[in-house]
Parts: C-alpha cells; structure tokens; sequence
C-alpha cells in the first residue's frame, strides 16, 4: 500500500481534503478540458507546501468522473472510491509513482519499468499520470533514461515531476518540462496548516506563526517529533539536537536533522527578542547551520557536531 512508513512522514495519499491551493487545482482542471494540459509538467516549490497533495487531488479528480462516487469539486475532497482504493492499494494502472526519498532513489531499472507500463494501453482509456517525486534528486543515469522516455511521442500519458527544491535539477531534464511554479501567499500557507492541524489534531502550542520558518506539512511532522520527543520551547538546543541525532542514528531519516534546523530558529528567534548583540547571534546562528549541514551531507559524527553546538552558547531566556 503507499501509505505512511512512519509516524512522522505525513502522508499525502491519507490527506483526503485540498487546502489553499484552489486556484492551482482550477487552472489544472481549465487546461485539461481545453486539451491544453502539457504532457511533462514540473511542479516545483519547497517541499510541504501541498504539491504532492494537489496532484492526487487533481488525478482523483479526473480518474472519478465517472464513477458513481466521484470527486467532491465543490469541498475540494476526496471520496474514499474504487479509484482512491485501487490508487492506495497501488493496483492501478492509470497511476504510477516513484518516489526519491531518503534510501529510495529511482534507479534505471524503475525507469524501465515505467516504459514497459507504458507500451500496454489501459483498459478503461482514462488518462494515466507517472509521478516523479524529489526529481531533482535523480542521479545523471536516471535522468537520461528518464529523457528518452518522456521525448518519445505519447497519447493520454501524463508526467508529473515534483521538485522539492533540495537541490538544483538537472536543465536537460528541466528544460522538456512545463513547469509550474508554487509560490503561496501567507494567508495561503496558513489555510493549509490550520486544516492539516485540525485534521491531524496537531498540539496547540506549535500555531502557524511558525510557518516563517517552514512550510505547512514540514511544520506538522516537526511538531509531531518535537512533541512526541518531549522538546518544548524551553528546552535547551543541545538537549534537542542529542535527542534528534540519536533518532537519526536509529532512523538514518534526514527528518530529523531537518527539525533540529527547524527547532534552531525557534531558539534564535526567542533570543533576538531579548538580546542586544544581533550580530553575535546572528554569527553563532550561521556557524550551527553550517555544522547541521555538514552533518546531513558529509557524514560527521553525532558527536562531533554536538561538540560544536555545545560551545555555542544560546540564551533563550
């Protein structure tokens, strides 16, 4: 089933309403019935802003219509149907999905067997989206198989790559794509974390004024490991990063450096309130991240990036 590994890696295919990105799903829906929708579309913008969301959204949309229980266009929402539970299930044949996270990178050998998918006609005739998650984390073999797949002539296939903005993409496989850039409002961005908070009933005490720091669904799963972990505003950034590098080192899930990064500005931004020295701050702020991103890509020790941060004083008080 393409559901959920773990408790912090909020899943996409479980949020069944749309929030804040109503004029994105319309225009998706004008371009399909003007015959007009592009065949290769990158859907580019940081990751936890509801990309992913507004594409099974748009998919269930259009795969419903004929179903007796189609998509509720009037509430943004998705009936659990025969089309969400084949989608789920991972039984359907008009949707295929890759994803490029952590220790899954798509391979040639995935890119392959989207081609053989390809070469078989669907039963139904509906339309058929590949979704390419994390694209810009494809290596340079993937991608060029990737090419030659989606340069080839196609009827009623429909690509769909995501770019999380982790790092840059490739241009050649930028370059054959219509890409769509996801660039939200902060009453935007705040209509999609309340209705993520009260759907997942996230704790109170992380609101959206800290969406400055993050993004809608960052901040849910950051909130679910800060809370679940016991680290509140007040506890010490050192305490923090221990707790959550001991979680990496279970997990090897990049999620929780992600939050330790997330935690420090929430740190530092309680301190800018009380102190003189902006500068000084600011300084030891920069040093922590560099230390932070050292850590996620060049493989340092817990150790030694916690030895760091230990001589780095932060005064939340």
């Amino acid at each position: 089933m393409l559901l959920k590994e773990d408790p912090y890696n909020l899943n996409p295919f479980e949020t069944k309403n749309l929030y804040g990105l109503n004029n994105y799903f319309h225009n998706l829906i004008r371009l399909y019935k003007l015959n007009n929708l592009p065949n290769n579309m990158l859907f580019s913008g940081d990751k936890g802003i509801g990309k992913f969301t507004l594409c099974f959204h748009f998919i269930n949309y259009l795969l419903s219509q004929k179903s007796n229980e189609s998509y509720d266009l009037n509430n943004f929402k998705i009936i659990e149907n025969n089309i969400y539970n084949l989608i789920v299930n991972n039984l359907c044949e008009n949707f295929i999905y890759i994803s490029n996270e952590n220790k899954k990178k798509a391979s040639i050998e995935d890119i392959r067997a989207i081609k053989q998918k390809l070469y078989s006609t669907t039963l139904n005739n509906l339309p058929r989206f590949i979704v390419i998650d994390d694209a810009e984390l494809l290596n340079v073999n993937s991608v060029n198989s990737l090419l030659k797949l989606i340069e080839e002539p196609s009827f009623n296939n429909y690509f769909i790559l995501i770019n999380n903005n982790k790092k840059n993409i490739i241009e050649t496989l930028k370059s054959r794509c219509v890409e769509i850039k996801f660039l939200l409002s902060k009453e935007e961005l705040e209509n999609i974390f309340d209705g993520l908070q009260n759907q997942f009933n996230i704790d109170e005490n992380y609101t959206n004024k800290y969406l400055k720091f993050t993004t809608p669904g960052n901040l849910i799963k950051y909130s679910e490991i800060l809370n679940s972990n016991k680290i509140n505003a007040e506890t010490s950034y050192y305490k923090a990063c221990t707790i959550l590098f001991e979680r990496f080192k279970k997990s090897k899930n990049y999620i929780f450096i992600d939050c330790a990064n997330f935690f420090l500005h929430i740190k530092f931004s309680k301190s800018f309130v009380n102190k003189q020295n902006h500068l000084n701050l600011i300084n030891k702020k920069l040093k922590i991240m560099k230390s932070l991103y050292d850590f996620k890509n060049f493989n340092l020790t817990n150790n030694s990036v916690l030895e760091i941060i230990k001589k780095i004083e932060i005064n939340a008080k």
